[in-house]
């Protein structure tokens, strides 16, 4: 008696989706959009102009024997930090919220339904972009202040900080990035180009620029003021200075509203906030998204 064996077919496997693809994938997928390309070149540009800007004005105010530190040529090139952070922000809004205005979002979660990994890599390729970006920038920045007023440094108006160098070489374009994947985060909450970039200007600019104002109110309410220095602008600003002896970091410690003083934090505790404040506000974007319908 013989026994016929039958073979079963097997099922096919289905490939799925590694990290490193999804990265890749995110990493080509960003380079494919003409935002991308006109956000870093603005990115270079706005730091190299205000560099230009007041290097110039701190040429012309050395020339009429006012003293000029160390710390200025680094806080020149760190100048346009406050007109990027807009800019890097638009880059982070756009990277999300264009799949979902193009309908793309759904192919893209066809192909990785993880939509945790999706986000992750896409904040890591959009991080990426926008600290290369700064770099660029930020490096020719430096390089026309020194040229511009290293020349009228004197040691009599005194150093920089140890660390403002790397502050401002490499601390501004990591600070750039956490500020794009932020951004990434409103773009995730609104799913809108629109509301996203809405949220980054009133985040950046408008709520800095009304809490200012507490600060004529008096002492009740005093606790504006100490909010506000903890917003991502100011504490970007707070962050760039490092500890640096200048005016502008003078008069915020010096700050006093009606006889009581507000927070002000230090240069690594603002740096801190900032940081927090990206990963809070991307944390509730992933949550968003993985717990909403894409359509």
């Amino acid at each position: 008696m013989s026994a016929t064996a039958t073979t079963q077919p097997h099922a096919p496997r289905t490939a799925r989706l590694t990290f490193s693809g999804a990265l890749r994938a995110e990493w080509c997928k960003i380079w494919s959009a003409t935002s991308t390309y006109v956000l870093g070149v603005l990115t270079i540009v706005f730091l190299l102009l205000n560099s230009l800007m007041m290097g110039w004005m701190l040429s012309l105010l050395a020339g009429e024997n006012m003293p000029v530190a160390r710390a200025d040529v680094w806080s020149t090139a760190s100048s346009g930090a406050g007109n990027v952070l807009v800019i890097v922000g638009i880059l982070g809004v756009m990277a999300l919220t264009s799949e979902f205005s193009s309908s793309s979002i759904v192919s893209s979660l066809t192909v990785n339904p993880r939509r945790a990994m999706f986000m992750h890599t896409k904040a890591l390729v959009v991080a990426a972009v926008t600290f290369l970006a700064s770099l660029a920038g930020v490096l020719l920045a430096w390089g026309v202040a020194a040229l511009m007023i290293g020349s009228d440094v004197t040691a009599v108006a005194g150093d920089a900080p140890a660390a403002m160098p790397v502050v401002t070489l490499f601390g501004l374009p990591a600070m750039m990035a956490f500020a794009a994947v932020l951004a990434m985060g409103l773009g995730a909450i609104c799913r809108s180009t629109v509301g996203g970039v809405l949220c980054v200007i009133v985040l950046f600019t408008i709520v800095p620029s009304v809490l200012q104002m507490a600060q004529l109110l008096g002492r009740r309410y005093v606790w504006v003021t100490s909010v506000n220095n903890c917003l991502p602008a100011n504490a970007l600003s707070t962050f760039l200075g490092a500890g640096a002896s200048s005016f502008a970091n003078n008069a915020a410690a010096a700050l006093i509203v009606d006889g009581a003083h507000p927070f002000q934090p230090s240069w690594g505790v603002a740096g801190l906030i900032f940081v927090v404040w990206s990963l809070v506000l991307y944390a509730v974007g992933v949550l968003m998204m993985c717990r909403r319908d894409v359509k």
